[in-house]
């Protein structure tokens, strides 16, 4: 009768997985085996927590308290009993005991995991402040091992422009302002959201970029959405530098960048 605890370990592992947004934010890594053994394993901590819970209110709190002289009994075998008391058989009497008790521990076990869920969301809004910077704080530690999401989490966060290059050998300058929403079976590498600054290609021989298009009407929100597995490169884009090396082309560069800097300021 045991074997039927490995459901609800299962759901509690998968309410967890699901709303808890430490373990939502990184389900998208897992698949396969490994992604039921995450999710049974999230179910055996339920599971342990609330065994832990129960043995603690059951060894240190008493049975039964009165309200306004009314005796409540709050002691789940007790309940059980009182609720098997009219079946006379000693063997259907114990199997309804154990049936019951594996009720109980299952429901108990999705309620932490809901619990938990609802702990965790609550630690993390007070710590981020707001809803939008707690997704950006479960971002960074999602994004920080992939250098390029990291890259591109770096210009989504500060508005730093960077050089991206396309297995097309276009070439584009912006900042992002959008990275792929989260599901349950990709992450937030599958495409990015750019506002472009200028754009051009790359010599096909040289590999020399060429600024072809100068982006200067920044006001009507353009955004160029671009799949992150047609990125080659991506590097971060320093005007300072650029100056140096192309003086002719400073004016209309320095005036775009300063309506970009006013308008995300």
């Amino acid at each position: 009768m045991l074997a039927f605890l490995i459901l609800p370990v299962l759901v509690s592992g998968f309410i967890v997985c699901n709303y808890n947004p430490n373990f939502y934010y990184k389900i998208h890594r897992y698949q396969g085996q490994y992604l039921y053994f995450i999710s049974a394993c999230l179910g055996v901590a339920s599971l342990l927590a609330f065994s832990v819970i129960a043995f603690i209110a059951h060894k240190f709190f008493p049975s039964t308290i009165y309200i306004f002289n009314w005796e409540i009994t709050i002691s789940i075998a007790i309940l059980l009993e009182s609720l098997i008391l009219e079946v006379q058989d000693e063997k259907a009497k114990a199997n309804l005991i154990a049936f019951a008790w594996i009720v109980v521990i299952s429901l108990g076990t999705i309620l932490i995991a809901y619990f938990w869920s609802v702990c965790s969301r609550i630690r993390l809004h007070i710590k981020a402040g707001t809803l939008e910077k707690s997704k950006i704080l479960l971002m960074s530690k999602v994004l920080s091992d992939n250098p390029m999401d990291k890259l591109f989490f770096e210009s989504y966060l500060y508005s730093r422009p960077l050089l991206l290059s396309l297995n097309s050998r276009k070439v584009y300058v912006g900042t992002i302002n959008s990275l792929g929403e989260l599901n349950e079976s990709s992450g937030m590498d599958q495409e990015i959201s750019l506002i472009p600054i200028m754009s051009g290609y790359r010599n096909e021989d040289t590999l020399e970029v060429h600024f072809t298009t100068y982006y200067e009407v920044i006001a009507t929100d353009l955004n160029i959405v671009i799949r992150q597995d047609q990125i080659l490169s991506a590097s971060w884009f320093d005007f300072d530098i650029y100056k140096k090396l192309n003086p002719r082309k400073i004016s209309s560069i320095s005036s775009i960048w300063t309506t970009l800097c006013d308008k995300k300021g």
